[in-house]
């Protein structure tokens, strides 16, 4: 199909994750058409927007880029003098507004409803499964991102993997750009980016440790949850940095999502949280920890031994002890029913002590997934041979 327009729809509701993937599946899509295309973002909010893209101001109507960005209430002004794209993105299960889609329904020609990543097995039965909406014109279809060929893959996006390249082969110039105020010499670095969790077991581990550690304290949720922890130990207090035995804490400022991304490609390992961000440290090819989102009757353990069943198919042969003890610190460090700072019994000493292997390991995987498993080729490839009625 020859694709004319695009429009992205998200629904934005409390956190960076969602707007985090629409900004590369637009900016990804754009670099692939150019200028051959008009495309446009309608957002229900823009704070977690303007957060991630200082460019981005509080307006109804912005071009960043070359990328048109709407917010929704003045879709419904002007739903009469706004004509629809010929190709829709409904991302993740959010509302478009009726007056749109009903005109959609009978001037554009296809819909995809991008789910949320998921590594269980029944979406490769989903995914570009046809939706029907007894439509004229429009036809819709699932997308589901994952981590097989089979599934919409993950976003591999290139503008990251320049970013990366340029990250490695400057690491000294890059340190010195977010750790200036630091003594970053001679230790072992990582970031941590987390929803409410008592990290006890890790500082009381690691403080007398072989190694000295610098740990990048990131966002709210996981500074909060360092402070409570000050509170019951004697720690060191620099200002935004903390000392206790061979750790050294640092709060960091809020990045955008470049400088993100250029943190964590500079650093040795890194603890993340959510979708976007776990998937920007996978392709780092870096020893990592992955904080799901939370999901009611323990939902989001069902993701986690998605995710460690469809790494292990991959890798398990090459690396199986390692793998083993990896996998259950994942388990570990995501059991919980509630997001709290009630402490768990997480042994992080084997990740440190397996640090080599698992970096390894994570290089292994990157490479799969940016070969086998790109989200953006296949939604591009999708599009391009869809052929309409």
């Amino acid at each position: 199909m020859k694709i004319q327009s695009l429009d992205i729809f998200c629904d934005i509701i409390d956190n960076f994750g969602d707007i985090g993937v629409v900004y590369r599946i637009a900016k990804e899509l754009k670099k692939k058409y150019l200028d051959e295309i008009k495309i446009r973002v309608f957002l229900n909010r823009l704070d977690e927007f303007m957060a991630i893209n200082k460019r981005c101001q509080d307006l109804e109507i912005q071009e960043i880029d070359g990328i048109t960005y709407i917010k929704e209430s003045y879709l419904v002004k002007n739903i009469c003098t706004i004509e629809t794209a010929n190709v829709i993105i409904e991302a993740f299960g959010c509302n478009i507004f009726e007056g749109y889609l009903t005109k959609a329904k009978k001037e554009s020609s296809l819909l995809i409803n991008l789910e949320y990543l998921s590594a269980e097995d029944w979406i490769e039965d989903f995914h570009l499964q046809e939706s029907f909406l007894g439509a004229p014109k429009l036809k819709k279809y699932f997308f589901m991102p994952g981590f097989t060929e089979k599934t919409g893959g993950v976003i591999v996006d290139s503008l990251f993997l320049e970013r990366k390249e340029k990250v490695l082969k400057n690491k000294e110039k890059y340190l010195e750009k977010y750790l200036n105020e630091i003594d970053y010499s001679n230790k072992m670095i990582g970031t941590i980016f987390s929803y409410e969790k008592n990290y006890m077991n890790l500082l009381e581990q690691l403080k007398d440790y072989k190694k000295e550690i610098l740990l990048l304290l990131m966002g709210e949720k996981t500074q909060n949850s360092f402070k409570e922890i000050f509170k019951e130990i004697s720690v060191e207090n620099f200002g935004k940095t903390y000392k206790y035995g061979k750790i050294t804490m640092h709060f960091m400022e809020f990045l955008n999502q470049e400088e993100y991304e250029e943190v964590i490609n500079v650093v040795d390992f890194n603890f993340v949280r959510g979708e976007d961000s776990f998937i920007r440290a996978l392709l780092t090819g870096k020893p990592f920890l992955w904080h799901a989102y939370l999901q009611d009757e323990l939902g989001h353990m069902d993701k986690v031994e998605g995710f460690i069943d469809k790494e292990n198919k991959i890798l398990c042969e090459k690396y199986k002890d390692v793998l083993h003890k990896h996998s259950k610190l994942l388990r570990d460090y995501n059991f919980r029913r509630e997001n709290s700072l009630e402490r768990s019994g997480e042994d992080y000493l084997d990740f440190f002590e397996n640090i080599d292997s698992l970096n390894n390991i994570s290089s292994d995987y990157s490479e799969f997934l940016i070969k086998k498993c790109n989200l953006i080729n296949k939604l591009y490839n999708f599009i391009e041979s869809f052929k309409e009625d």
